[in-house]
């Protein structure tokens, strides 16, 4: 890996978590996408099942404990049984380090994310330069409903925390 092997907590994740214990998730199956360091994961109320995946096997090892799965964003989850999925991406414009890096225009990987998504609902972490309007409109093309659930304004960046709902979803 560039630089260093996974991504610790910064302002992004607390925001993130933030918006979650607002929600006040309980009693679901969770998917903690791109896990890291498991800070989300371990923020979530004990009563849910919480997967971590990570395509880092070096941040899956650092964890230690928990539910993890080795994986390339959704290619190995039925996420027909899957309540909620949490993704705090790579959105960093133009860097070369695969932990932060999203591409030119830091959407590469938030991009490849809703193309797979199909869930019933999902948070995901984005910032002003990712464009978070023209986002949006990729979301709600795929049939969700998308709230902006935080805006949070740190050094640097304008933190965006979306909330997709599918408006399709049979739970059964």
């Amino acid at each position: 890996m560039n630089s260093f092997d996974w991504y610790s907590p910064d302002e992004d994740s607390y925001t993130l978590v933030d918006v979650l214990q607002e929600e006040n998730i309980q009693n679901s199956l969770v998917i903690d996408l791109g896990t890291s360091t498991g800070f989300i994961t371990n923020s979530l109320d004990k009563s849910n099942v919480i997967i971590g995946s990570d395509l880092n096997l070096k941040a899956l090892k650092k964890q230690k404990e928990g539910n993890l799965i080795h994986m390339d964003l959704l290619n190995c989850i039925r996420q027909d049984l899957i309540d909620i999925i949490i993704f705090n991406p790579p959105y960093v414009l133009n860097s070369n380090c695969s932990i932060i890096g999203g591409g030119v225009d830091g959407c590469a990987i938030i991009n490849r994310f809703i193309k797979e998504i199909e869930c019933n609902i999902f948070y995901l972490l984005v910032i002003e330069a990712n464009k978070p309007k023209e986002i949006i409109k990729k979301i709600e093309a795929k049939g969700y409903t998308v709230q902006i659930k935080k805006i949070r304004k740190i050094l640097g960046e304008t933190i965006f925390i979306l909330k997709g709902k599918n408006k399709f979803f049979l739970n059964i």
